[in-house]
């Protein structure tokens, strides 16, 4: 008789052993479950979880105890289901008592009660077996072991999504950030930026890096395939990994800092750069209300704080990346029994049927539940926003139109609505406003002219989004109340929620507070709201926002700094300038109004509520007017300004006849060729003088400067420093041009200098006019991508950069011998199994010999006589 082998597939075992140890990955995967579980816990909370540890708070103590108790009794059940598939039944028997007894006390009580039930599934097959059982050896299944090389594949892939997606939809105030900077700190401040990102924005309140890393563990972990065990190492890998690029992008940048490489940071920012988008982006939301509630920087609360916060921002990060890398091997695995159940399905087989029920197999079950919750991560989030509050039309006012025609013909407009009463538009000027120096909604379009009758501050040409800001004098703690009452009336009246972005104290002279709407707030749409305050009949009718939000303008309403005739108006007024193109005009007698000029929608007509309506229109110096001076309107020939009385005029428009030279149509330009480009490409920059009219110009001069000194460790000119050109004449339809080569070194946009240009013109009556224009300051923009940043790391970080084909080289190795090894190890398994399922010959038996048939005789009986 054959004797049983000795090894069997654990599918083969008898019923009874096949459910404990069942049962036994139940215990392990639920407690494992409920360790991750309480360790996220722990990570999301972790600002105030380690505040609470330290003063031995019972839930962060628990929430320790519970993680820890469900590690450990977690890999118990992995001990004890090889000890059932062994027989070894007594160990595993008294390892599943003492795992229930630690389950009830350290891990919660579930994992105890599992244990418990094991423990009585254990005893169950010990009551059931006979001396006479067969001693086999059960074999535990081996999962897939998925592709070769498939943990190394699944990381470059997932590390290289995280990447592109890093680099190419980096959010608008961190992109706006690296593009302000990078070309002074080096092409390694993108990275920095770009791996703040992905391990410090918290991935609960940013949905996209929630969604970015899901994507990136699943990509991997379903790449290496096999084990869950492959998903953790894919997802921490490229957790890792984008760790690693942060630390070597910081190296790279401190080095250049101490080496005193890196130039003062430019000032201001590039065009379009939004301090609102930054502020309220991603990293800086969560950091800056720490900031505001802090009494300094150096505040070791606020420290700590931070430093949590970061934490907890990166550990969700890794918690959702490996997670979704386990996720990813278990869909892995469950599309591998799948695959197998509907080959059984087809080729029919009874006895296969039997042992590959999808009810029976945990793995398949995990997989098709998680691919069943999947597509809950991809519910939209809606948003709703309140009307704007609408109200009667405000009491009287005072109103000013000033329009300045310069030498070059280009309009600028200034609109002031002063003394406004905007109570029924829900703004009060209360004892709130006592304070305040600035207290006003703004809206600023890439202008950086004038605020009222002085200069913007630096901190308002940086706000390119709508904003609220207030400046308050005096105790920090009482103004912050008064500056909250003021947000909460802009916010009812203009239909716009705000949110505290920062609060800086302003060098000992008060406090300056910047509240920002919903990002997605347009400058548009965020004049068409303020310009909606404003009483119906006033000079802001003219104005069309539809027909400026392509200019450069700059409006705010509330408590602003405007002073008119030497008097500091301190009531709520509305101020506005806008920039108009060019216009050009030569000598001779011209008509003008400004409603063609400045395209308004309507004549200018005073509104009778108003107390003053006035309009102004400046000329330059020796401008001779044609229309009837007094007694309105009327030409001060001093200041060369023709002023309108509206309130007392019946006009339904200022319309002038004039006689003023004003500058010939020269288009001056400095351009790049191409616009933009990647690191290291080269960019034809050229500067234009084109005489587009019918006059001769004499003795122009070109000086371009180039660019200023902040750039140059990463921005290569030739020919370098400043370039100049000059022509004794230029006559009508010709050109001249200068052109020199600029390679952006590092990433972001570099903002070029003007050029000058001056040249003389001979008006019809022999006067000689001297003219000076400055181009546009041009701007380069220089891209970096994950290639671009590979190639330099390895290039700056010589010889230390060669660490990095370490895992190139080894990782091809240790794959190749765990795919070798496993089956080795399978093979002589087999072997054994072969071994011992072939039955031995049958023994020899000393049988009695057959007499002998022949001659002879048997003494034993003898023949008869």
């Amino acid at each position: 008789m054959a004797q049983v082998p000795p090894y069997q597939a654990l599918k083969e075992a008898p019923k009874e052993i096949r459910q404990a140890a069942t049962v036994a990955l139940v215990c392990s995967s639920v407690s494992r479950a409920i360790g991750i579980l309480t360790s996220t816990i722990i990570i999301a909370t972790l600002p105030t979880w380690v505040p609470g540890l330290l003063a031995f708070q019972p839930i962060p103590i628990l929430l320790v105890v519970l993680t820890v108790g469900c590690a450990v009794v977690g890999g118990k059940g992995s001990r004890i289901r090889e000890r059932i598939a062994s027989r070894d039944y007594e160990k595993a028997r008294s390892a599943s008592l003492s795992a229930a007894i630690l389950g009830f006390i350290i891990a919660g009580g579930v994992p105890g009660v599992l244990y418990l039930y094991l423990y009585m599934r254990v005893g169950n097959v010990m009551v059931k077996r006979r001396p006479d059982d067969p001693q086999t050896i059960y074999l535990l299944p081996h999962p897939s072991e998925g592709l070769f090389l498939g943990r190394y594949i699944g990381w470059a892939a997932a590390y290289l999504l995280i990447l592109y997606i890093g680099y190419t939809q980096l959010p608008t105030g961190l992109r706006g950030i690296s593009d302000w900077l990078s070309p002074v700190l080096g092409v390694h401040f993108n990275t920095l930026i770009v791996a703040v990102y992905l391990i410090f924005t918290n991935p609960l309140t940013y949905p996209p890096v929630f969604s970015l890393w899901v994507t990136a563990g699943l990509l991997g972990g379903i790449i290496a395939g096999g084990k869950v065990g492959r998903g953790f190492m894919v997802g921490l890998a490229v957790f890792l990994s984008t760790l690693g690029a942060m630390g070597l992008a910081a190296l790279s940048i401190f080095r250049g800092v101490t080496s005193g490489s890196s130039s003062n940071i430019p000032f201001p920012p590039p065009p379009g750069f939004s301090l609102i988008a930054a502020a309220t982006g991603p990293v800086a939301s969560d950091i800056l209300p720490l900031f505001l509630q802090a009494s300094s920087p150096t505040d070791p609360a606020f420290i700590q704080s931070a430093a949590l916060t970061l934490a907890r921002n990166a550990g969700l990060i890794f918690a959702v990346v490996t997670i979704s890398g386990r996720a990813a091997s278990l869909i892995w695995l469950g599309g591998i029994d799948i695959a197998k159940y509907v080959f059984v399905l087809i080729h029919g087989k009874p006895g296969l049927k039997e042992n590959r029920n999808v009810v029976d197999r945990p793995v398949l079950k995990t997989a098709v539940i998680l691919l069943m919750l999947l597509p809950i991560f991809a519910i939209p989030h809606f948003s709703t926003t309140s009307p704007p509050f609408q109200a009667p039309v405000p009491g009287p006012y005072e109103q000013r139109l000033d329009v300045a025609l310069g030498m070059l013909g280009a309009p600028n407009m200034s609109l002031q609505l002063t003394n406004l009463d905007l109570s029924s538009k829900g703004l009060v000027q209360d004892n709130n406003y006592a304070g305040a120096n600035i207290a006003a909604f703004i809206v600023n379009n890439n202008d950086s002219q004038a605020l009222g009758n002085g200069q913007q501050s630096q901190m308002l040409q940086i706000i390119s989004q709508p904003a609220l800001v207030t400046f308050y004098s005096g105790d920090p703690k009482t103004t912050a109340a008064e500056s909250a009452a003021v947000e909460a009336q802009f916010s009812q009246a203009l239909g716009v929620p705000f949110t505290t972005i920062f609060s800086l104290p302003m060098g000992g002279k008060g406090t300056a507070t910047i509240y920002a709407p919903n990002p997605e707030l347009s400058n548009y749409d965020a004049l068409t709201k303020l310009m909606a305050l404003l009483p119906s009949q006033s000079f802001s009718s003219l104005i069309n926002p539809a027909n400026i939000q392509n200019m450069k303008y700059f409006a705010a309403i509330g408590v602003v700094p405007i002073t008119i005739n030497g008097v500091q108006i301190t009531g709520f007024s509305f101020d506005m300038n806008v920039q108009f193109p060019r216009q050009y005009f030569k000598g001779g007698g011209h008509q003008l109004d400004l409603k063609t000029l400045l395209g308004f929608q309507n004549n200018i007509v005073g509104d009778p509520a108003a107390n003053a309506s006035l309009v102004s229109m400046s000329f330059q110096p020796g401008t001779i007017l044609y229309s009837p001076l007094f007694p309105n309107p009327v030409y001060n020939n001093a200041t060369s300004t023709y002023y309108l009385n509206v309130t007392s005029s019946s006009q339904p428009d200022f319309v002038a006849n004039f006689n003023y030279p004003f500058a010939p149509d020269i288009v001056i330009q400095k351009t790049s060729t191409p616009a933009s480009g990647p690191v290291g490409t080269t960019h034809i920059v050229v500067v234009t003088i084109q005489n587009l009219d019918n006059v001769t110009v004499t003795s122009l001069n070109v000086n371009d400067p180039q660019t200023s000194s902040n750039y140059a460790q990463t921005l290569q000119l030739s020919p370098n420093g400043a370039q100049a050109i000059q022509a004794a004449i230029l006559t009508p339809g010709n050109s001249l041009t200068l052109s020199y080569t600029v390679t952006t070194v590092s990433s972001g946009v570099y903002v070029l200098s003007p050029a000058i240009v001056n040249f003389l013109w001979i008006a019809p009556n022999s006067t000689k006019i001297s003219y000076t224009v400055t181009t546009d300051p041009t701007e380069i923009t220089s891209l970096a991508g994950p290639i671009t940043q590979f190639t330099r790391t390895f290039t700056d970080f010589q010889p230390y950069s060669y660490l990095l084909l370490i895992p190139l080289l080894l990782t091809p190795v240790v794959e190749t011998y765990r795919l070798i090894k496993p089956r080795a190890r399978r093979k002589k398994e087999k072997e054994m199994q072969s071994f011992y399922a072939t039955p031995p010959p049958p023994p020899q038996q000393n049988l009695p010999k057959a007499p002998d048939t022949g001659a002879g005789s048997n003494p034993n009986n003898p023949p008869p006589a």
